[in-house]
């Protein structure tokens, strides 16, 4: 199957996917109740999605290797076509009726990131990029091609600062000091798969997260770069199922914001 082929089957995924895990989220308060709590619930939501999607690409690419968030323990190894799943992204906006989450698929051919979609249900839009052949938004109106932010110089840009919230790293507090020491303003909305999108899209300059899973990176990493924006090496040394620092943003801030989180975190990105 070419990769087209598979371009056109993930958009359609995709967009199935983001239908089931709304309608999850819509019935929620019921179902948290049915499940006997908000973990149990979020944690059937989850498998019930990324199982769909699972059998979706089996059914249809019966060859291509499967990495999902809730079934990673039982990855092994490189692949030569693979995909990259998670379900829900965003569970505690997700539990919490915040209309910011998404479901993240990415597809890596021989080790290269080739084609990236997020869905984001609330808003109704595919996020979706073929390496190559650009990065673009589909919903109602149709679709509109991705761009980054023109933003040119660190003061006044404003970007998203993702970490774990079971996690606690001071890092963090140094490079939000650096960023605040250089009049840039931060963000942090609790999804970072989304965030990488809305970078892609202009609406915020950079996404940078000191650790972060292939599934929540690779596909808004191919979408900020098929929208000409810079991004880091990912993943890093330790493969596919090692956390690896994420950066990701717009031309023009790319060497100062590079420079500022190597010497503000540690950190090598």
């Amino acid at each position: 199957m070419s990769v087209e082929k598979r371009y056109a089957f993930l958009r359609r995924l995709s967009r199935e996917a983001g239908e089931l895990a709304h309608d999850f989220w819509r019935r929620r308060d019921e179902l948290v109740v049915e499940m006997k709590g908000p973990q149990d619930f979020v944690s059937h939501a989850d498998r019930n999605v990324e199982d769909v999607i699972r059998a979706a690409i089996a059914r249809e690419f019966p060859g291509d290797a499967f990495l999902g968030e809730e079934t990673s323990a039982g990855f092994a190894g490189q692949h030569e076509r693979l995909w990259i799943v998670d379900p829900i992204d965003g569970t505690h906006n997700f539990l919490r009726g915040i209309p910011y989450w998404n479901v993240s698929i990415a597809y890596v051919e021989r080790g290269e990131r080739t084609l990236g979609a997020i869905c984001e249900p609330a808003a109704g839009a595919v996020f979706h990029a073929m390496r190559g052949h650009g990065a673009w938004r589909s919903d109602a109106r149709g679709d509109a091609r991705l761009s980054v932010a023109v933003t040119s110089e660190l003061p006044g840009a404003i970007v998203c600062v993702g970490h774990h919230d079971r996690s606690p790293d001071y890092r963090y507090l140094d490079l939000r000091r650096a960023l605040m020491d250089r009049n840039v303003a931060f963000r942090n909305f609790g999804c970072a798969a989304l965030q990488l999108a809305h970078v892609a899209e202009g609406r915020y300059d950079a996404y940078v997260e000191l650790e972060l899973s292939s599934w929540d990176a690779m596909a808004g990493l191919l979408l900020v770069e098929e929208a000409g924006g810079r991004v880091g090496a990912f993943p890093g040394p330790g493969g596919l199922t090692v956390r690896a620092p994420v950066i990701a943003c717009a031309n023009g801030i790319a060497d100062a914001l590079l420079d500022l989180v190597r010497t503000s975190a540690n950190v090598t990105v």
